[in-house]
């Protein structure tokens, strides 16, 4: 098997005492970038939809600040400010913008682009002779160009973007034309936004309708779309690769029956003149295929994040990660650049701690360092994202990944190792509790809402509550809730904890009972009657056969299966957020902050909650914590149900179930 080798273009200068200082900064990208553009001789532009723009000689150069093309209005949030998605060239100097754009700023009318002929120094704007929010562009070295968009119109240039007509389009403004690829000036293939795939062979003169994946059942609409929108659909070879509501699959043009790859894919892009389809599998390594059937996996090194977008060029595939890291694949190498640039100094990192000579910073996966002149530089870029950190000295440094792991960083060999904390609670633990407070809220567009409950201890091993409120914006509703916890409960799970901070429990730990099962068939047969389920995959059928079955597996399942499930990571991200947080103060008013944060979905028992104390952060998968807690809470409390068993087998059912499929 041939060796491929991973590169990863992160410095210019490493850090080492003595040696040149890192001072590039991160590129500021301000906007939501849509997608990477690449010109003939690798240019690589990232464009962002309020009208700026960033750009690099090459994947291995220091990325620069193109000048803005509008400004927006500060006081317009209307629908009507344009938006900038994307770049295509023709050749390296002449190419053309495209997005939500007018031709004229005081027209509603989204009828502009813009057009370079010296690669991208200036742009000028034109009118397309239409009304679309453009959503796919196809362009070829010898000046022929299709676009098309919100409007369902497709617009052909045979002159480099200067002069465009409008074709006869099978789409219209509610079948909105979302991807168009054409193998020469007459063939190609276009798909819309509700199920609809049309293919050429005089330039859309005429065109043939065909079969979708969704046509052919070969996929359910369970994922929460409002449509079957196609995303993305090419002609290669004698085939036709689509991605439909994100389901990838190909056919053969001649006989219409659509298959999934042999791995999943994510995304896809193709050579064009090799005929190589290039992809990124789930597992977000890069996979070529020769054929649907026949494929080879190009390096062991996989993509920091999903790709936003990709593009080939010159036989090598370009990505930008929705981490605004970029790549380029080839046959020989894969190449991952963050973007730096020396147009601006370092700003001051997200979080900073000081320490006797030096501070140190930290910003997403970037650490950096700043002596006595204040001028930050960079001391490392991880693999791994920091959410916290604390110094023992100025040299060495505990790194929190804000999911699980913590990392002892040393400025002698740059390298972080994994750490366990041992007895990180010793120092709280040497004086006594005093004060309990518990919180769960929940924070969205439309709501704003929080539950709390304080207690005080009244005597050596007893605690009272002193308030319960439930708060609906800024209204507060005081209710009644007498209640008294032992002391001791609370500091036995911390001493536990204390002294195996990362343990995880079994699933005996549970203590599941025979009234835990029949409960959990209850909620079985509730999700039933609604005829669907919400899982973190989204809504699916629940299999009534298999979910019942689960009960009589408990006493059978691997050890491993609990640990899985309490490390499992939220797949979705949400408006709304959700929070469970425990503040506890000893009387040397020292604070214990524990939570747990989630957007959709929670853990059984809000496990693992997060410990914070003394700057220290670790996860903790104590049962017996969970367990006093939920003595301390009244049912009404947001978030009780998930201190239920019930909740825990429904958990332990979709793990198996999903691991089935």
């Amino acid at each position: 098997m041939r060796h491929y080798t991973t590169i990863l273009t992160l410095f210019l200068a490493t850090t080492v005492f003595g040696q040149t200082k890192d001072r590039r900064a991160e590129l500021d990208i301000q906007g939501r970038v849509n997608e990477i553009s690449v010109s003939p001789d690798e240019k690589i532009w990232l464009v962002t939809a309020i009208g700026n723009t960033y750009y690099t000689d090459n994947i291995d150069s220091n990325w620069h600040y193109g000048k803005p093309l509008f400004e927006k209005e500060t006081d317009d949030y209307s629908t009507n400010n344009p938006h900038l998605e994307r770049i295509s060239f023709f050749n390296k100097d002449t190419a053309i913008m495209t997005g939500y754009i007018s031709a004229n700023k005081k027209e509603y009318k989204k009828n502009g682009y813009y057009l370079t002929k010296d690669a991208g120094k200036t742009w000028k704007l034109f009118d397309f002779g239409g009304d679309s929010w453009i959503y796919n562009t196809f362009v070829e070295k010898n000046g022929n160009a299709w676009m098309g968009g919100s409007s369902g119109d497709i617009y052909f240039s045979k002159d480099f973007g200067q002069h465009w007509e409008k074709l006869n389009s099978p789409y219209n403004s509610s079948l909105r034309m979302h991807s168009i690829f054409m193998t020469n000036s007459t063939n190609g293939i276009s798909g819309a936004v509700h199920n609809d795939i049309y293919i050429t062979t005089d330039n859309w003169k005429s065109n043939k309708k065909i079969a979708t994946p969704y046509d052919q059942k070969k996929y359910t609409n369970e994922s929460g779309y409002s449509d079957d929108r196609i995303e993305k659909v090419l002609l290669w070879n004698n085939f036709i690769v689509v991605n439909q509501n994100g389901h990838i699959y190909y056919t053969e043009a001649d006989k219409i029956d659509w298959k999934a790859f042999p791995i999943k894919v994510f995304d896809f892009e193709l050579d064009n003149v090799s005929k190589i389809l290039f992809t990124v599998t789930d597992s977000l390594k890069i996979a070529i295929f020769t054929s649907p059937t026949e494929y080879q996996l190009l390096a062991d090194k996989q993509l920091s994040g999903f790709p936003i977008d990709m593009k080939i060029v010159n036989h090598s595939l370009f990505v930008v990660s929705n981490g605004y890291d970029v790549y380029k694949v080839n046959q020989s190498r894969l190449t991952h650049a963050i973007p730096y640039t020396t147009d601006k100094p370092i700003s001051e990192p997200q979080i900073v701690k000081h320490g006797a000579n030096l501070t140190w910073g930290a910003n997403g996966n970037q650490i950096y360092l700043s002596d006595r002149s204040k001028d930050w530089y960079r001391e490392n870029a991880l693999d791994f994202g920091v959410s916290d950190f604390t110094l023992l000295n100025d040299s060495v440094a505990i790194l929190w990944d804000g999911i699980k792991d913590n990392y002892l960083y040393s400025l002698e060999d740059h390298t972080p190792q994994k750490y366990f904390p041992e007895t990180p609670l010793k120092t709280f633990l040497s004086s006594p509790v005093k004060i309990l407070s518990i919180n769960s809220g929940s924070q969205g567009c439309f709501h704003s809402v929080n539950n709390e409950v304080n207690y005080e201890r009244v005597n050596d091993s007893t605690f009272a509550t002193t308030k319960f409120s439930v708060n609906h914006y800024q209204d507060k509703e005081p209710s009644i809730f007498k209640n008294k916890v032992n002391g001791n409960d609370l500091t036995n799970a911390l001493a536990t904890i204390n002294s195996t901070p990362s343990g995880i429990p079994s699933l005996k730990d549970f203590k599941i009972s025979e009234k835990d099962k029949k409960n959990y068939l209850a909620l079985v047969d509730k999700q039933l009657k609604s005829k669907d389920y919400d899982d973190l995959n989204g809504k699916k059928k629940i299999n009534k056969t298999f979910y019942y079955s689960v009960p009589l597996m408990l006493d059978t399942l691997n050890g491993s299966v609990i640990t899985e499930i309490l490390n499992q990571q939220e797949r979705v991200w949400s408006t709304t957020s959700n929070w469970f947080t425990i503040q506890i103060v000893n009387e040397n008013n020292d604070t214990l902050n524990i939570s747990r944060n989630y957007y959709v979905s929670t853990l059984p028992w809000n496990l693992p909650w997060k410990f914070e104390y003394n700057g220290l952060n670790f996860n903790c998968y104590n049962i017996e914590f969970s367990r006093f807690i939920n003595s301390c809470i009244p049912d009404n409390f947001m978030d009780k149900e998930v201190f239920d068993n019930k909740i825990l087998i429904m958990q332990i059912a979709d793990y198996l179930y999903n691991k089935k499929e």
